[in-house]
């Protein structure tokens, strides 16, 4: 694994991002804004990162996702044959697919490009 991503669908990005910099320590590495959705990626220890995304419809509640960041393509598709299924491209581009994992919570095995 590269990278332990733990994504939150926020309501206010610049309040939520404050109380993770401006509280916690944590240092944003990273952001983005389109037309129907920004967010903010902050680093929270080596290796683990909080994702806040702001404009995301909410759906029914679950808990949010365990995302595993994998280092290419090659890595998602063997970690796909591992559990039967077929990974795709998400909307902003990152390659992967999502499971149903122990205790109700979403697996999420991902690569950047």
């Amino acid at each position: 694994m590269k990278t332990l991503w733990l994504p939150y669908v926020v309501t206010d990005l610049a309040t939520a991002r404050s109380f993770y910099t401006d509280h916690i320590g944590l240092s944003e590495v990273d952001g983005w804004e389109h037309p129907h959705e920004r967010g903010s990626v902050l680093r929270a220890a080596e290796g683990a990162v909080i994702e806040l995304v702001e404009g995301i419809q909410p759906g029914p509640a679950r808990p949010p996702p365990l995302a595993f960041e994998v280092d290419g393509e090659s890595a998602v598709n063997t970690f796909a044959g591992r559990f039967g299924v077929a990974p795709h491209r998400y909307p902003r581009g990152h390659y992967g697919f999502e499971v149903p994992g122990p205790a109700g919570a979403t697996v999420m095995i991902w690569s950047e490009r």
